[in-house]
């Protein structure tokens, strides 16, 4: 049986073995990456438990009486760099006695940590909740000691891998310098950088700027805004139960289990360590909880998040690394892509607190940026610096191993029966000609452009048209086309041509254009042709009535450099001046044969109309019908007179509003949301009818937000209008809180919406429809009103309306595509 000497020197044998490996694995990486020796003196090492000889990873290094200090891989080995010997090296692991040693040379070391032993006499505990007792010290210091804390920069070293299964696929590594300041957040300048051979360095985003510290109040965990274990009212949000108890310099350290105590609101579960009279974080490892998911094609998201601190022997608790492991799967029916396996490593050294920052830093708009001059140097930091965290076996291995055709591409390659429709990765034979006639297509594609449709007036129309820019900047662009309606035979065309002076800005354009076409009554309306054309196809009511347009029109377009309303604005100053002719036409074909009767296309109020026309558009959106975001104003003036050739005189206000507010559970990725739109208008003078705006109904059962659900195929029209539509998402909150807790990984959602909205006519204009065949009175007849519920993202892409009409009592249902963000 061998002695306890003799089991500890057989110990110390098998980590020198180690320690031999470790200097091996980092010759072997400075012959990779060209590293050259500095004069800074490396010192390497191992951390083992000294009884079992069981590394200690993540275990603390740091140099005595400095902010200067490493953690150790997972392999329980570090590295770090001094500037001169002798030091003395502190060494801390939790549950383990702290070891001071001074080295004198650049040796291998090896650092035996004796487990503590914990005097559970010394543990006194008076509360009846001693985790919650705990939990209020620690953000009482925190409150404390964060007041004195202004700023501080320090250097960091990050590594990221990406795994598929239990094999690396990349690992990408940076160095770079990051500064905090209380008022300004987070800045961080990349200095260097390096990654196995199959990633390109603009695919390396390896940095902590945007690395949580769960000393934070509130904490940005993939776009969810969570609140921190340590935030003022984390007492609120969680629950703390004291778990166990262990040691560390004859101080106790307390285990807690961190619960959430809402059941819909994004917060962190899992345990964290903290320090007995100092009531200090020492360390974290948490999740985001269940609520914490993503809408498809995400279908699950796992990651645990690790934190160390210390104080380095004064006043504030700062981070020494963070840690981060876990994976992603994504995927949609019929297309699944494996595991993406996700690991970092970050570690922060070198603090320099309180210190006056270079007043540049916070002027840069990024909180991540490169610093292009250091980046670009064949002397980089990665071959001057030594000061990283070991690579682990599996690290090294990779980089010997992994060359540029492993791509990532071919990693993740999806199976399903949509996978081969989806083309990760070209073929090296293929590359040179699909690319070849990709660029053919794009040239083609934006030199000629088509139109196609179908209404009962024009039946089949086919326009064809030819898009030149004669300089290469697009200072001069000309455009003509040209088309046929096949039902009252008639040729259009159309002809524009625009001139930018500062191309460069890209701000101003003069432009003239002419023509002569099929015009739409409801000239703005929320569809596209295109979308009009499928109804009338299938023998359903015309949504537009027409007319022959003849035109003339130029002006200047571009933008304004101030924001209003927190938009810029593009404007379009133009003049116009129009003759409009009645079209004496109409088709009832359709493609099911259902040989239903098209009413008649009406009259216009025939003549010249000439106009000055202003257009101020802002914001984005509006053209998605609903499936995303809209945050987008239009303002539009037009003034007809007879001093400038009108045979009216008339002027003609509209504007348009989509605006979304958050409401409720903002901390989510998604929130829940209410979106609006406005849409109103107005006149003087003496409107001709074709001039008349219009508040859009439902196509048949599409019905997508912004128009009235229970008014199909035929909208609203008037001189005046005003409406308003409203829909709250809640997204999958009500789900959740009745059970169905999976319902935000389906990306489900119950939204709430309503309308409402009226039209005038004027009085000559009541006259003349009632004079002109065919001609209906278009108007609300009063306040349309309506309300529904409608649940949305089924099978991620459908959405379900139940519509009720309040003035006209009536259940209309219908469909449209997802409300996606």
């Amino acid at each position: 049986m061998n002695s306890p000497s003799s089991t500890k020197k057989d110990l110390v044998i098998k980590h020198l073995l180690a320690l031999f490996l470790v200097i091996l694995q980092v010759s072997q990486i400075q012959a990779q990456t060209n590293i050259q020796t500095s004069d800074d003196i490396l010192l390497t090492g191992e951390i083992v438990d000294e009884v079992t000889g069981e590394v200690l990873p993540a275990a603390h290094i740091m140099v005595k009486n400095t902010y200067k200090g490493t953690i150790a891989n997972s392999d329980g080995q570090f590295s770090l760099a001094v500037s001169n010997l002798p030091i003395t090296l502190i060494a801390r692991y939790v549950g383990y006695e702290t070891l001071e040693i001074e080295i004198t040379t650049n040796n291998p070391i090896l650092l035996a940590l004796q487990p503590a032993v914990l005097d559970l006499q010394e543990v006194i505990i008076t509360e009846d909740d001693p985790a919650l007792f705990i939990m209020e010290q620690v953000i009482k210091r925190k409150i404390e000691w964060r007041s004195n804390l202004c700023r501080y920069q320090a250097n960091a070293y990050t590594r990221q891998q990406l795994k598929r299964d239990t094999a690396i696929v990349s690992i990408s590594e940076s160095l770079s310098e990051v500064y905090w300041d209380k008022e300004k957040g987070t800045r961080e300048i990349l200095k260097s950088k390096r990654q196995t051979a199959n990633m390109d360095q603009a695919s390396n985003f390896a940095g902590v700027s945007y690395t949580p510290n769960f000393y934070d109040d509130n904490l940005d965990i993939t776009g969810f805004n969570m609140v921190g274990i340590t935030h003022p009212d984390a007492l609120d949000f969680y629950a703390f139960k004291l778990l166990d108890y262990s040691s560390i310099d004859d101080k106790i350290v307390y285990e807690i289990e961190v619960s959430p105590r809402r059941n819909l609101q994004p917060l962190f579960t899992g345990t964290i360590q903290v320090l007995d009279e100092e009531f200090s974080l020492l360390s974290v490892r948490l999740k985001p909880n269940e609520v914490v998911v993503f809408p498809p094609p995400i279908q699950n998201f796992n990651l645990y998040y690790e934190q160390q601190y210390s104080n380095f022997g004064g006043e504030f608790w700062l981070p020494v690394d963070f840690r981060l492991e876990g994976q992603i799967e994504i995927g949609l029916p019929g297309l699944k892509f494996p595991p993406i396996g996700f690991k970092q490593i970050s570690r922060l050294s070198d603090y320099v607190v309180n210190d006056q920052v270079p007043s540049h830093i916070f002027l840069l708009e990024n909180s991540f940026t490169v610093d292009s001059v250091a980046m670009q140097s064949s002397d980089s930091l990665f071959v001057r610096s030594l000061d990283v965290v070991p690579l682990s076996s599996d690290e090294v291995s990779a980089y010997s191993t992994l060359d540029s055709t492993a791509t990532l591409e071919k990693s993740f390659q999806p199976t399903g029966f949509l996978a081969k429709y989806v083309n990760m990765e070209d073929e090296d034979s293929s590359t040179d000609s699909t690319s070849t006639q990709s660029e053919l297509l794009s040239k083609v594609t934006s030199f000629f452009t088509s139109e196609l449709r179908y209404n009962r007036v024009d039946a089949l129309y086919l326009g064809l048209g030819l898009n030149y820019d004669f300089t290469k900047d697009d200072r001069f662009n000309f455009q003509i086309s040209r088309g046929y309606s096949f039902g009252y035979q008639e040729w259009s065309y159309s002809l524009t041509s625009s001139y930018q002076w500062d191309p460069e800005q890209t701000r101003n354009r003069f432009w003239f254009g002419m023509g002569s076409e099929t015009e739409s009554r409801l000239a703005r309306t929320f569809y596209p042709s295109i979308f009009l054309s499928i109804p009338v196809l299938l023998g359903f009511d015309d949504y537009n009535d027409y007319y022959r347009l003849d035109y003339t029109r130029f002006g200047l377009q571009g933008r304004f450099d101030q924001r209003f309303v927190g938009r810029r604005l593009h404007y379009n100053l133009y003049y116009s001046r129009e003759v409009h002719n009645s079209i004496d036409f109409k088709t009832s074909y359709d493609l099911r044969g259902l040989n239903n009767v098209a009413r008649i296309n009406p009259a216009v109020e025939e003549g010249t109309y000439s106009s000055v026309i202003m257009e101020l558009e802002g914001g984005s959106g509006k053209e998605a019908l609903g499936v995303i975001e809209a945050d987008n104003v239009f303002l539009r003036v037009e003034t007809a007179h007879s001093a400038l050739g009108s045979d009216r005189d008339f002027t003609r206000f509209e504007m348009e509003i989509f605006q979304r507010f958050e409401t409720f559970y903002q901390r989510r990725l998604i929130p829940n949301v209410l979106d609006l739109r406005f849409h109103a208008g107005s006149y003087l003078g003496d409107l001709p009818v074709q001039k008349n705006g219009v508040l859009d109904a439902a196509l048949g059962v599409y019905s997508p937000f912004g128009l009235f659900k229970t008014k199909t195929f035929t909208p609203y029209e008037g001189a005046s209008y005003a409406s308003i539509y409203a829909e709250h998402n809640f997204r999958s909150i009500p789900l959740e809180a009745m059970g169905w807790r999976t319902a935000g990984k389906k990306g489900l959602s119950l939204i709430v919406f309503g309308g409402a909205g009226k039209t005038w006519y004027s009085q000559d204009q009541t006259l003349f429809i009632q004079q002109v065949p065919g001609s209906l009175l278009k108007g609300t007849n009063g306040v349309h009103t309506e309300v529904g519920f409608s649940l949305s993202n089924l099978f991620s892409l459908f959405r379900i309306d139940f519509a009720y009409r309040l003035d006209e009592p009536g259940f209309y249902p219908g469909i449209s595509l997802s409300r996606l963000f």
